[in-house]
């Protein structure tokens, strides 16, 4: 199902993010909400500003399945810190923002269960926006109730992946963690390990096709969080990539764990949300009925 029935994906991308000197342009009703973007106010800045500038694009581990020393040190200095009691998922609300320009706070919870079921909602100027995501399968429902999916590797991604280093028994057998030293991103040291998951026992063809990467930043002195990367694809705009990166601020202290508060999500170097949550509850009972439409 085409996500724009009137304009290919690709155009409103190069309009949105490639060319802006050119195209400038209120946008409606953008198919690149929240997971993938969101509704930009109307942009008539001729030079947008630039997030993650320094973030580079994951990439496929070599070889896959191994699991470097250093990057499970840094992991468990990251539960050392974070908290290591059972974690099963999480519901927090709060308010987010869209874009840059538009300062409007709508209301909007975020659902976690077990690292594979996501769902946000938020209200936008047009109606109540849903994402939910049960592993590889997600859809996004607009305000007037049209659904549009997710490509399967993009929902296999999530929303946040702040939550897969505490899961249990991670890393799973048949994945990789490896170490990509220290990367600089906007001035700052951070820790850079990717992780990478993909079909059992596939061949590297369809490996390559498959992977779902995960780039974690962490900072080395408090071995927080400070930001994730995926590359993702978008339905329409051919086999183009695209750079998401979510940043974690705002840690508290949550029933003896430490859980960000404030996640901020860019697409190729372009703000697409800011999600503040004001309160968080820690392993809620959810259904995972509730993660599909």
């Amino acid at each position: 199902m085409p996500w724009f029935p009137t304009r290919s994906i690709a155009r409103i991308i190069c309009a949105l993010w490639v060319d802006f000197r050119q195209h400038s342009m209120p946008i409606c009703r953008c198919v690149v909400y929240l997971i993938i973007g969101c509704t930009l106010a109307s942009a008539q800045s001729s030079s947008p500003a630039v997030f993650d500038k320094d973030v580079p694009i994951p990439t496929i581990t070599e070889p896959f399945g191994q699991w470097d020393a250093t990057a499970l040190n840094e992991i468990v200095d990251h539960l050392k810190v974070v908290g290591t009691s059972p974690w099963s998922g999480l519901q927090g609300t709060g308010q987010i923002t869209y874009g840059v320009e538009d300062t409007t706070a709508y209301s909007a919870t975020l659902s976690i269960l077990d690292g594979t079921g996501f769902r946000l909602d938020g209200q936008t100027a047009k109606g109540e926006l849903s994402i939910r995501i049960n592993g590889g399968r997600g859809k996004i429902q607009e305000g007037d109730g049209h659904l549009y999916p997710l490509l399967p590797n993009t929902a296999k991604s999530g929303i946040v992946q702040f939550e897969l280093p505490r899961l249990a028994n991670f890393p799973y057998s048949g994945t990789s963690l490896l170490d990509r030293g220290l990367v600089v991103i906007d001035g700052r040291s951070l820790h850079r390990i990717t992780y990478e998951t993909t079909t059992a026992d596939a061949s590297e063809v369809v490996r390559k096709k498959n992977a779902v990467i995960t780039d974690f930043y962490f900072d080395p002195t408090s071995h927080l969080l400070i930001k994730s990367a995926n590359s993702i694809r978008i339905d329409g705009a051919g086999n183009a990539d695209f750079l998401r990166v979510i940043s974690y601020d705002d840690y508290r202290s949550v029933q003896g764990s430490m859980v960000p508060f404030r996640f901020t999500q860019t697409l190729n170097g372009q703000k697409q949300w800011t999600l503040q949550l004001s309160t968080v509850q820690l392993n809620p009972a959810l259904e995972t009925s509730s993660f599909e439409f």
